[in-house]
This record gives structure tokens, sequence and C-alpha cells, in this order.
């Protein structure tokens, strides 16, 4: 449900291609056991997502209404690595939001009607998208967290020469993938990360 960068309310802005997010209305929260539906009132106007928090308050598995599942261990249980945020889309006119999940699993859901609207790819002086992965594709210089802690942007082509995408590019048999797999474990691959200009290096960004 994540996979792109949001901002909440305009205060801070996504990075391009993230999600620009505007709070609807007050937040509901609930706790529920097993499977329920819970009840967000009449939606308001712009709505298009709502934005969820979801605490797994025992172990066991969940489903959300956009498919996306998981499973809560016992270690995640009412503590930080058992809670996901992310928003989920709604269909005109729908006001609930339905969340399976095990018998006798405990969790706690918190929902916001929100209007959320991914924002365009920025394009450099070279004519090279920047941004982030969205549901339109990858761009050219894909953000990233750069090891000393600053956000900057590492160009597709070397994440995908990295990562063993462009090499997938050219297997003819599964023992080619196997063979690559087999001769690149436990690699690690440093890659420059560049402002948005892709020329200016501001950190290195580390592919394993």
């Amino acid at each position: 449900m994540l996979g792109t960068v949001a901002a909440i309310g305009g205060g801070l802005l996504p990075l391009p291609g993230g999600q620009e997010i505007t709070v609807l209305s007050a937040p509901i929260t609930e706790v529920h056991s097993g499977s329920a539906t819970i009840e967000l009132g009449a939606p308001p106007d712009g709505v298009t997502h709502v934005a969820i928090e979801y605490r797994c308050l025992t172990p066991g598995a969940f489903t959300f209404s956009d498919g996306t599942n998981g499973t809560c261990a016992e270690a995640d249980a009412n503590s930080r690595t058992g809670i996901t945020t992310g928003s989920l889309p709604l269909a005109p006119g729908q006001h609930t939001v339905t969340i399976g999940a095990d018998p006798g699993a405990r969790w706690q859901l918190t929902a916001t009607y929100v209007n959320q609207v991914t924002t365009r790819w920025g394009v450099n002086g070279d004519g090279n998208t920047y941004g982030v992965q969205n549901e339109n594709g990858v761009p050219d210089l894909i953000a990233v967290s750069a090891t000393n802690g600053r956000i900057g942007y590492a160009k597709k082509t070397d994440l995908n020469e990295a990562d063993g995408t462009t090499a997938a590019e050219h297997f003819t048999t599964a023992q080619e993938a196997l063979r690559w797999q087999e001769e690149n474990a436990g690699r690690s691959v440093s890659i420059p990360v560049y402002e948005e200009d892709g020329t200016t290096v501001v950190g290195s960004f580390v592919v394993e």
C-alpha cells in the first residue's frame, strides 16, 4: 500500500511523483477481534482514499480490502513493528472499510478520509525525469536515501545494473539466471546518488 512518498495536509511537499494527501475528516479509531467492517460515516466531497493505520494487538494474519495482506508475529503484537500505514482507494459513495483477520486476532484501526493525488515527476535540464516510482512507472532518476542520510536520486540504469535487472534481459534459460544469482550471492554494489540534475554527486547508495 505504500511504495510512494506522501505528504499529508500540505505541510510537507512530497517528492516528485509521490502522493499529495489532503485530510478531509477527523480520524476514526476502533478495536476489533477477527474480521470486521468499520463504518466511516458520510464521505465528504473530494474524497478518493481512506488513510489507515493498522495496529495488530495479538498475533494473526490480516487482509485489507485491496487484497494486501500480512502476518503479525508474537514479537510484533502491540509494538511498533506491528503497525502498518497506507491508504485504500474508495469507490464513489463507499463509506466502510473491511478488514479480514483470523478469528480471535485483535487489532486496532485508525481511518481518515483523504484526497490523494499523484504528483508529476520532475524533469531536469537534460530531459530526464526524476522522483519516486508510482503507478505510472519508474523515472530515469529514482529517489533514494544515501548512506550519509541525504535524499537524492540514483540512475535507473545504475540500479538495474546493480540488482541484476539488466543481466536478466539477456537470460535465455533458467540455468543462466541461477548461475548469475550464485555468482553474485552476498555481493554489495555501491552506486552514486545525485542531485536532481543527474550530475552532482551527493552520496552513495548500496544495493545488496
